[in-house]
C-alpha cells in the first residue's frame, strides 16, 4: 500500500538504454504470402503510420519545431504548446525530442488518452521511476493526495540536483475540460521554482479549447506556442528517401519525379498521407513488379484508398477565384492610392460641391377650379 513520502531520494533515473540493432531478417518461406518489403529488398514496412522515432525526417518545419519544443523544456518556464494537423508528425516528433534531453531530465510521454487527474499522476509517476506499474496495479485505488504528494516530493529531490522533469501529453484537445484545470492547479506559482514543464500537444482545435472561460489560468500560463507545419514540395522526395533508406539498406525500389509531384498534390504534404499513398503504390508495384514507381501507381493507389485527386475543374475554379481576389483587392489599392495621392484636390471639389446653392424650387401652378357637373335633365312623364 503506498503512503505518503513514498517517493525516491534524490537521484537521477539511468542512463536511457540504446536501442537495440534489429535482427535480421527471417529467410521468407515458400509458405509466406509474398510482400512488397521482400520483394524491394526492404526489412519492414517503410510507410507504416507507426510513430517511431528512426523514421523522423528533419524537414524544416519539423527542426524549427524541434529546436522550439526543445529550448522551452530546457528553460521551463511554463507551459508549451504544440499544434499541428492530424497526420503531421507531431507525435514522432515528440518521441525523437525525448531521446535528445540529457540524464537531467525525466520525461512522460503520454501517448494514451486520459480522463482522470489520477490517471495522468498514475502515468507520470510511473514514466518518472517513482512507482512501479506493479505497486500501481497492486493497488488501484490511492487516494489522489498520495499520488500529488508523492509527486511534489519528487520534484522537489529534483531541485537540489539542477535537473528538472517534462510531461508530454498527446492529443491534448481530447482532455476533459476539468482535467485541463487540474493540470494548471499543478503548476507552480509565484517564486516557486520551476521543475516540471508541461507540453499540450494536439490538432489545431486545442488553441480554440484553451481559449475557453474556465480555462483562463492555463492559458494564462503558456509561453510557448509551436506550430509544426506539413512537409514542403521540394520536402517529399527527401522524405521517401529517408523512410526506405531507414526501412532497408538494399532497396530496389524508387519513385520518379512525376510520382513524388503527385504525393504533394494529393497528400497536401501531410506525412500520414503520404504514407497512406506510398505503401499502398509498393502493393500495387509489387504486384505488376514495377521497379519504378510512376505517377500512373501513385493514382492508383489514390483511388484504392478513395483519396481522389482534385479535379482540373476545380483547380481552375480556384485558381480563377484566388486570382478575381487578387484583382479585385489591387483595383481597391488602386483607388485609394489614387484618392490619397489627389487628396487635396478631392478636398477642394467636395467644398466646391458643399457650396453650390441649392436650386429654387419652381412656384407653385395655381390649378384650375374644376367645374361641377350639370344635372341630368329632367325627363317628361307621359301620363
Amino acid at each position: 500500500m503506498l503512503a505518503r513520502g513514498t517517493a525516491v531520494g534524490p537521484q537521477l533515473p539511468p542512463a536511457r538504454p540504446r536501442p537495440a540493432i534489429a535482427p535480421p531478417p527471417r529467410a521468407p518461406s515458400r509458405l509466406d504470402a509474398p510482400t512488397y518489403e521482400t520483394f524491394y529488398g526492404l526489412r519492414e514496412k517503410a510507410f507504416s503510420l507507426s510513430t517511431d522515432p528512426r523514421f523522423h525526417y528533419q524537414s524544416a518545419s519539423h527542426e524549427r519545431a524541434g529546436q522550439q519544443l526543445l529550448s522551452a523544456i530546457r528553460k521551463r518556464t511554463g507551459v508549451a504548446v504544440l499544434t499541428g494537423p492530424l497526420g503531421a508528425g507531431k507525435t514522432t516528433l515528440c518521441r525523437s525530442i525525448v531521446q535528445e534531453l540529457d540524464r537531467r531530465t525525466v520525461t512522460s510521454l503520454v501517448l494514451e488518452p486520459v480522463e482522470t487527474l489520477d490517471d495522468l499522476l498514475k502515468t507520470m509517476l510511473a514514466d518518472y521511476g517513482v512507482i512501479s506499474r506493479e505497486d500501481l496495479a497492486r493497488s488501484p485505488h490511492v487516494a489522489r493526495d498520495v499520488l500529488k504528494h508523492t509527486l511534489r516530493s519528487f520534484l522537489d529531490s529534483l531541485v537540489s540536483l539542477q535537473a528538472g522533469a517534462v510531461v508530454i501529453i498527446d492529443e491534448a484537445q481530447n482532455l476533459p475540460v476539468i482535467l485541463l484545470q487540474e493540470i494548471a492547479a499543478l503548476l507552480p506559482s509565484g517564486a516557486e521554482p520551476r521543475v516540471m514543464q508541461v507540453v499540450l500537444v494536439g490538432q489545431p482545435a486545442l488553441t480554440s479549447l484553451l481559449k475557453r472561460t474556465e480555462l483562463r489560468s492555463l492559458h494564462a500560463g503558456v509561453t510557448r506556442r509551436i506550430e509544426l507545419g506539413p512537409l514542403g514540395a521540394d520536402e517529399i522526395a527527401g522524405y521517401v528517401m529517408h523512410r526506405l533508406s531507414v526501412a532497408g539498406g538494399n532497396t530496389r525500389v524508387e519513385f520518379d519525379d512525376a510520382a513524388i509531384a503527385r504525393l504533394f498534390e494529393l497528400s497536401g504534404g501531410v506525412a500520414r498521407g503520404v504514407n497512406i499513398l506510398c505503401d499502398r503504390a509498393l502493393t500495387l508495384g509489387q504486384q505488376t513488379s514495377a521497379a519504378v514507381i510512376d505517377a500512373s501507381l501513385i493514382d492508383e493507389a489514390a483511388a484504392d484508398v478513395d483519396l481522389a485527386a482534385p479535379s482540373r475543374q476545380g483547380r481552375w475554379l480556384r485558381t480563377t477565384l484566388a486570382l478575381a481576389a487578387v484583382f479585385v483587392a489591387l483595383m481597391l489599392a488602386g483607388a485609394i492610392a489614387a484618392v490619397w495621392v489627389s487628396r487635396e484636390a478631392v478636398g477642394r471639389a467636395i467644398t466646391h460641391w458643399e457650396n453650390i446653392p441649392a436650386a429654387p424650387r419652381e412656384p407653385a401652378r395655381d390649378l384650375p377650379a374644376l367645374i361641377a357637373p350639370l344635372p341630368p335633365p329632367e325627363i317628361d312623364r307621359v301620363p
